[in-house]
């Protein structure tokens, strides 16, 4: 095929969002380049197009058009990965299913040959800060896999039809579109169809969620999350290959937890003496006082974190969910 003809065909695949024929076209016109004996520009343009990234970095993202809602809002937020496996600590139940679910998805076209897939409908249960998002953004970052977070306010509307729409338009770009797809608060979406108050419209997207989880095709892995698994609709539960249950750590784990978000300075702190005294916070506040403790040592130009910057640190967490505690209160007395 004529060299001009190649360039054309990479500017269509590019306008249409077509990833395979922009890569079908790009791989032609290298094998061009070496039939025209220009070793090394063949192999530089071969190695941009299938170099071999570290997990999340240096991706790109996608050609394709992200959905939008009628008023023009971004249905999705494509990024990449915030974190990765190794900067987490999860339960040691939690860790081995997510390494497991990694494996199989790697290993995805073996399952294939013998009619099998990998569990890739994921939903992860939890209070908030146990570490769910941030576990979807790990899975991601392993897969190489951009994320795509759907978002709530984008996807409900008071339109008649138009969010069990918006739902659709999300899953196809998932479909064409491999990646991460995180459905924070997915209680919201895929609500018990038989609770009081409910009405028409609320049963019609649980049953759009329902019927596009069953359908839904691709190399994407869906993941969705929710505080409140109580109002989740029953047959939801079904059309997931995996529930995963997260809550607070371990003293083991909440100790190393502070060690790693420790690492960054010196520390004169006893790790485990200080996961006994954080015993019934979250991960999320756990990394709150470990991080407000850094901030005080470095502002008070002190060599290692002590248990004085801890325990104010701690403090400081303390006044703040009082603080929420008695906002909830009185919002709820209103």
């Amino acid at each position: 095929m004529a060299h001009s003809d190649l360039i054309r065909r990479l500017f269509a695949s590019h306008i249409q969002s077509d990833d395979a024929g922009f890569r079908h076209a790009a791989s032609e016109l290298i094998a061009e380049e070496r039939r025209k004996n220009h070793r090394l520009l063949a192999d530089e343009l071969e190695r941009e197009l299938n170099s071999e990234q570290r997990p999340g970095a240096g991706l790109a993202l996608t050609l394709k058009a992200i959905p939008k809602s009628r008023d023009e809002r971004p249905l999705l937020r494509l990024t990449k990965p915030r974190h990765e496996l190794d900067d987490l600590v999860l339960a040691s139940n939690v860790r081995t299913l997510v390494d497991e679910i990694v494996s199989e998805f790697r290993s995805r076209s073996i399952l294939t040959s013998h009619g099998l897939r990998p569990r890739s409908r994921l939903i992860l249960l939890g209070a908030p800060g146990t570490g769910k998002s941030a576990t979807a953004h790990a899975i991601a970052a392993e897969l190489s896999l951009p994320v795509a977070t759907a978002s709530l306010a984008a996807l409900t509307s008071s339109f008649l039809g138009d969010t069990a729409r918006n739902i659709e338009s999300v899953v196809h770009f998932a479909e064409q579109t491999p990646c991460v797809l995180l459905l924070d608060e997915f209680d919201v979406l895929g609500q018990e169809r038989s609770q009081a108050g409910d009405h028409g419209e609320m049963r019609r997207v649980a049953a759009t969620v329902l019927q596009l989880l069953e359908d839904m095709q691709g190399e994407s892995v869906v993941v969705a999350t929710s505080n409140h698994p109580q109002l989740v609709d029953t047959a939801v539960w079904r059309r997931f290959d995996e529930v995963i249950g997260f809550g607070k750590l371990g003293q083991k784990q909440s100790s190393d937890l502070i060690k790693l978000r420790l690492r960054a300075h010196r520390s004169e702190i006893t790790p485990l003496t200080w996961a006994k005294k954080l015993a019934d916070c979250t991960p999320a506040e756990i990394e709150l006082v470990c991080f407000d403790a850094l901030r005080r040592t470095v502002l008070a130009d002190k060599p290692a974190v002590d248990n004085e910057a801890m325990t104010s640190a701690w403090q400081r967490l303390r006044e703040r969910l009082d603080t929420l505690a008695g906002v909830v209160t009185n919002v709820g007395s209103d």
